[in-house]
């Protein structure tokens, strides 16, 4: 193994691991709260864990063969993952009467 495919793995475990935590708090969070938002959270998160580990899995397996199908579908479930977390920010919790961000914070930041 060269030492960019030892660094490669090193860091995509971090990510994994810093990830898969992320989704156990989520995953906690929604279950004390019911807060869809957490739901989304934890999503998002498992999200960036399933491209973090596939992305390298599918890498190796193939010897590094068509890297652009590679690159296209890691990105494309991290960007699904940052488009489920930034949904997690502005979507509707039944049972209150705001969004998880303010409708005053959401004004603010539209004026500006």
């Amino acid at each position: 193994m060269e030492l960019i495919e030892g660094l490669y793995l090193v860091t995509t475990t971090v990510l994994a691991g810093a990830s898969a935590t992320l989704v156990a708090f989520a995953v906690a969070a929604y279950r004390s709260s019911g807060r869809t938002a957490m739901a989304y959270l934890a999503v998002g998160f498992g999200l960036v864990v399933v491209a973090a580990v596939g992305t390298p899995a599918a890498a190796f397996r193939t010897e590094f063969g068509n890297a652009e199908a590679l690159l296209l579908i890691n990105t494309g479930l991290l960007a699904a993952s940052m488009a489920l977390v930034a949904g997690s920010l502005a979507v509707y919790e039944p049972g209150t009467q705001e969004f998880v961000i303010p409708e005053s914070e959401l004004s603010r930041l539209r004026d500006q």
